[in-house]
């Protein structure tokens, strides 16, 4: 199975809920780090700090199940204070029982790969 990229966007986080985001966010990328199925797990705040968008690249679609489970609490408490997560998935490939399950299941914006340089 191809790689999985995906995008998540945590929509409004509110001025009194910043530095407890930022404090969780470092937390569960403590965990991140030791976590073998994630090769890219890198947050962005927009300018005014009341958006963060995260850039996420898994080994296999398997990765963020792996991802979501270990880290359930973190992106709980995120959600909480910057708003409902907005997700997009880009798999390399359309195959297997993960992206099916995303695709079904999942509140996220799927995209299909068509074609690029790597």
């Amino acid at each position: 199975m191809k790689n999985l990229m995906a995008i998540a966007v945590f929509p409004k986080i509110e001025k009194e809920n910043l530095e407890r985001f930022k404090e969780v966010a470092t937390e569960m990328l403590q965990s991140i780090r030791s976590q073998d199925s994630i090769l890219r797990y890198e947050l962005f705040f927009t300018l005014d700090e009341t958006s963060c968008v995260v850039l996420e690249e898994y080994i296999n679609p398997a990765g963020v199940f792996e991802h979501v489970e270990q880290h359930r609490k973190y992106l709980v408490e995120l959600s909480a204070l910057g708003g409902k997560i907005q997700g997009n998935m880009f798999p390399l490939s359309s195959e297997g029982d993960e992206i099916s399950e995303i695709k079904e299941k999942w509140d996220s914006n799927m995209h299909m790969y068509f074609d690029g340089k790597r």
